[in-house]
């Protein structure tokens, strides 16, 4: 079944990817202007709205080819359906994952309301050896970025009785780091934008006292992400921007750029 690119969801934390890459939205662009036949995206109807499952670059392709609809595989079920089943996406087919790709798979798998399950489960899932799931939920338990397993099931933190946000922390895919212009690519400090200031704060390093994860050390990098704007195709960009960027940060992008050329037009 064909749905408008439109209509379907990108920004439900279901690009599980390290990154999109640009080079491969042209490739896929050229093969399907050339007749190439691509597998339909998978998208999720929980009844209301369409989230993308699987096939961002194949939706950015079609963008980029200015269509008005693509070829999906509609399933029915909620965004958390969608966002588990996207952490397991590419794990047999379509572009190699890279080990970014994995870790931020794994790591989403393991923030998810049904992240509870045991490493084994998430491994066989998110197609990775059980090594590596342990790895990650140590560090992320360590860090305080995880409850222990055990205290999430006493908490009842399940998929039914958890309200699913895909501007929560901890759902997957974290603000995204921009732009081309005039032929040049800057990279944007994002990962702290829209977060609340957190209180007493050393300067210097170190450990508040009512801090509930390590202060970052000064000079330490924040992650960043450089992705390719197509400047002659505002709807391509667009797209690029919601496949990578988390709506909390797109709309105080969005308030920003609007209120610029507000200014601008009153002079």
């Amino acid at each position: 079944m064909k749905l408008p690119l439109k209509k379907i969801h990108l920004d439900g934390g279901t690009q599980t990817r390290a990154r999109i890459r640009e080079d491969i939205i042209e490739e896929y662009a050229e093969d399907m202007k050339a007749g190439a036949v691509f597998p339909p995206l998978v998208v999720f109807h929980d009844g209301k709205d369409y989230w993308l499952g699987d096939g961002f670059h194949r939706w950015g392709a079609a963008m980029a080819l200015n269509l008005d609809s693509i070829e999906c595989e509609i399933r029915q079920g909620t965004l958390a359906d969608a966002q588990w089943f996207s952490f397991s996406a590419n794990k047999a087919n379509g572009m190699r994952r890279s080990n970014d790709d994995k870790a931020r798979a794994v790591k989403s798998a393991l923030r998810h309301c049904k992240g509870d399950r045991s490493d084994s489960d998430i491994a066989r899932h998110v197609g990775v050896v059980h090594d590596t799931v342990a790895k990650y939920r140590r560090e992320m338990e360590t860090a305080g970025e995880l409850s222990p397993r055990d205290s999430r099931r006493q908490d009842g933190a399940s998929c039914e009785n958890r309200k699913i946000d895909a501007q929560d922390d901890d759902m997957p895919g974290q603000p995204a780091r921009v732009v081309s212009r005039k032929g040049k690519t800057y990279q944007m400090k994002v990962g702290q934008i829209g977060k609340a200031k957190k209180p007493n704060r050393k300067k210097a390093g170190g450990i508040a006292k009512d801090a509930a994860v390590p202060v970052r050390k000064p000079g330490q990098m924040i992650p960043t992400l450089t992705i390719s704007i197509p400047l002659n195709n505002p709807e391509a960009a667009a797209g690029a921007l919601l496949s990578n960027c988390e709506p909390a940060y797109l709309r105080k992008m969005v308030a920003r750029i609007t209120t610029t050329l507000d200014e601008r037009s009153a002079k």
